[in-house]
């Protein structure tokens, strides 16, 4: 194990979480056949943790087994939950900030569904760098450029700067906030947001350790890499069921005041020995019942959990995002079906690997005639 200084605060202090062996490198990647999909790269994830400010990082990282491009697929728009999501937190910042008119900018655009929303809301312009971009998707008033956003980089005045998902992913966060900083409108508003380390660690998370996520972020530690980086955070909160961080910043300077990570670290203390818990039970109960049960969900979650307790592939898998149908999942090579082609009679429990969509799933079950019960994992 390779230990580096902590990501948020700086300090020089991380201390062994878990290691939870090999896993896909990119779980968003998908294949056309099985064969390609069990042969996927896999890389480390050996968790280690900050005593000070309570950050988590995977110490094993390599930047270089990392390769995004538009075969890359990790949207969620396609679940009416998220999209409600998406769109109430579009509302909620056009409205706080006054951004009709305005420019948004998006770091992390994805395929711009988020960009589209905002944009539609401000009747401004919209520009999203992300290398997943499909290149030959158009939206009114925005331009999508397939590439990264790279610190020191020229970005368009904006009223609003969105980044999403993005810092967890990124080898020095500290760097790009920096150059943003540096640039900053004035008076601009940034929001980012961030997988929560308060759900991720504690009894309802455990299935979004993915390789991809270089950092796992606390509130602590989101504010205290903010701080460090000459942000001012003028609000914060959780969202999308607790699962997810944010904060909206402006440039400026506030003394350091860091919070007590003692709640967290508790956490983070037994988090080994209960992932290895829920990792021995569902390989138990799908050894036993693995022909009747159903995971609903190809999304980071669904890999994570499935490369952990089904590798051989027994389960059937079913998602709404037309673009995985009939290919195949990293690492575990399930193949992915239609809700519509699901085996109705056959099917006695779906599982679930994220709560959030627990009763829109429920529902389209119940649409589908598949009277199975909902399990959350």
């Amino acid at each position: 194990m390779t230990f580096r200084p902590c990501l948020a605060c700086g300090r020089d202090r991380l201390r062994p979480i878990a290691d939870l062996g090999l896993t896909p490198v990119l779980n968003g990647v998908m294949f056309d056949d099985r064969d390609a999909a069990r042969s996927a790269a896999l890389g480390r994830l050996d968790l280690a943790g900050c005593p000070d400010c309570g950050h988590a990082v995977n110490v094993a990282f390599d930047p270089e087994l990392i390769d995004y491009d538009a075969e890359y697929d990790n949207s969620l728009h396609f679940s009416p939950t998220f999209q409600a999501y998406a769109d109430d937190l579009a509302a909620r910042l056009v409205e706080t900030y006054g951004l009709r008119g305005g420019v948004v900018v998006e770091i992390g655009s994805g395929k711009g569904d988020f960009l589209a929303s905002i944009t539609a809301l401000t009747g401004g312009t919209g520009v999203g760098y992300d290398p997943s971009t499909m290149p030959d998707r158009e939206i009114p008033n925005v331009t999508l450029v397939s590439d990264y956003y790279r610190p020191g980089q020229d970005v368009e005045p904006y009223d609003l700067l969105v980044c999403r998902h993005v810092l967890e992913h990124l080898e020095d966060p500290a760097a790009i906030l920096r150059s943003l900083r540096a640039a900053a409108p004035p008076d601009a508003v940034h929001y980012f947001e961030v997988p929560a380390a308060e759900f991720d660690f504690g009894p309802t998370g455990m299935w979004d350790f993915i390789y991809p996520h270089v950092s796992y972020f606390s509130a602590g530690s989101l504010h205290a890499l903010m701080r460090r980086c000459g942000f001012e955070v003028v609000a914060s909160g959780r969202s999308f069921a607790g699962q997810y961080a944010w904060v909206e910043v402006r440039a400026g300077s506030t003394d350091p005041v860091p919070a007590d990570p003692a709640e967290h670290l508790a956490l983070l203390a037994d988090f080994a020995e209960r992932h290895h818990e829920h990792v021995a039970r569902w390989r138990d109960d799908i050894a036993r019942h693995g022909e009747r049960t159903v995971l609903w969900g190809a999304g980071s979650k669904g890999v994570s959990f499935l490369n952990a307790v089904d590798p051989e592939g027994r389960l059937t898998v079913v998602d709404l995002n037309p673009r995985k149908w009939q290919r195949f999942l990293p690492g575990s090579g399930h193949r992915v079906i239609a809700p519509a082609d699901l085996p109705g009679e056959q099917v006695a429990t779906v599982l679930v690997t994220n709560p959030a969509y627990q009763r829109e799933i429920t529902g389209q079950l119940g649409e589908l005639g598949v009277p199975a019960e909902v399990v959350a994992v």
